[in-house]
């Protein structure tokens, strides 16, 4: 452990980074250039698309923390949840009443049927 260069340790992990940024940045290149062609794009295609989301999604979190409000905003895809979970709990309230109003009728026919 006496040969430890922390110097040299840092330089090593910031030099893995800047490559791993370089293959992000040039992988975001191609799925950007590659949209239109799909998974038919070679074997890093799907790789590649999904970086490029992944960098589009970075620029909308980056501005909205820019104007303060990242934890406000919300995507279609959060809005559209939104509408399906109210739809949902719609219908809990529709299927209980249901049910309330069938116990009900059960409860009513039982009852002529023991008088």
């Amino acid at each position: 452990m006496a040969d430890f260069d922390p110097m040299k340790f840092f330089a090593l992990w910031m030099f893995t980074h800047d490559q791993a940024d370089d293959l992000m940045v040039q992988s975001v290149q191609r799925g950007r250039a590659g949209a239109d062609e799909g998974m038919s794009g070679g074997a890093d295609a799907f790789t590649d698309g999904f970086m490029a989301m992944v960098a589009e999604e970075k620029a909308r979190l980056k501005e909205q923390i820019a104007f303060g409000n990242a934890d406000e905003a919300a995507s279609p895809a959060d809005a559209r949840l939104a509408e399906v979970r109210f739809e949902v709990a719609e219908l809990r309230g529709a299927l209980e009443q249901m049910r309330t109003t069938l116990d009900a009728m059960a409860a009513h026919v039982m009852a002529g049927k023991g008088a």
